[in-house]
């Protein structure tokens, strides 16, 4: 009797030595599953963090570089709004001009482009003299110095091509009418500067100014256009092909 009760009790601590080790298996197993489960979330909260910060950078950045743009483009509308005041007034009264006026007033628009050129692009005081030469050079010139200042401030592509000849065609213009096409190219420049990736400017007994990559939304560049004829400036009508616009402007 006592022998069969040892035998009992001892299948009873086997099954229940057995169960015990099965159970602490499976509880061993479920905490390396959690373990795991915690570093996993662990992981994916480090990731989502770091990408929270990333965009809070990017959007940190975005917002200056927003700003500056805000800046520029503000600081160009000033330009263009200066440049239609002094287109308005170069051709209002042309035809009773005082000769000495005029080349008095070209010097002056002259030694304004220059000024700003040399402010973008950072020419000391003995490198900003003003050509001597005809008118055509002198335009030139002015051309030249302004689409690198619209390259270097801007950003924008901007090609100038001035064919071996020289602009004849612009010498023949002179007086107020050379001053009131340079200011309008000047207005134009400034405007598709801001609205096409690429210009490009060919200067001979025309000047033609090609925007490609353009896009105008608020119609600045019909405005502009219109300020331009209105002014008595020789311009044809704005040739819009998708996103390439072009501009002739006859001395």
């Amino acid at each position: 009797m006592a022998l069969a009760l040892v035998s009992v009790v001892a299948v009873v601590a086997v099954a229940v030595a057995v169960a015990l080790d099965v159970a602490r298996r499976r509880t061993a197993g479920a905490l390396a599953a959690a373990r795991a489960d915690v570093e996993r979330l662990d992981g994916q909260l480090a990731a989502v963090a770091a990408e929270r910060d990333d965009l809070r950078a990017r959007a940190e950045r975005d917002e200056q570089e927003a700003g500056r743009l805000r800046s520029e483009a503000g600081d160009l509308r000033k330009q263009v709004e200066d440049l239609t005041m002094l287109l308005e007034a170069t051709t209002a009264g042309r035809d009773g001009a005082d000769e000495r006026e005029v080349a008095g007033l070209w010097q002056l628009l002259r030694a304004h482009v220059t000024r700003r050129w040399a402010a973008v692009v950072g020419v000391p005081p003995d490198g900003r003299t003003l050509v001597d030469g005809g008118p055509a050079d002198q335009f030139v010139e002015a051309l030249a110095r302004e689409t690198e200042r619209l390259r270097e401030e801007v950003g924008v592509e901007v090609d100038l091509a001035v064919p071996p000849a020289g602009p004849e065609g612009l010498g023949e213009a002179g007086g107020t009418r050379l001053v009131a096409m340079l200011v309008a190219a000047l207005e134009l420049l400034g405007v598709l500067a801001t609205s096409a990736q690429r210009v490009t400017v060919e200067v001979g007994d025309k000047l033609v100014i090609t925007g490609d990559g353009w896009s105008d939304p608020h119609g600045e560049l019909e405005v502009a256009h219109g300020r331009v004829a209105a002014a008595g400036v020789g311009v044809a009508p704005l040739d819009v092909d998708g996103d390439r616009v072009r501009l002739v402007l006859r001395p």
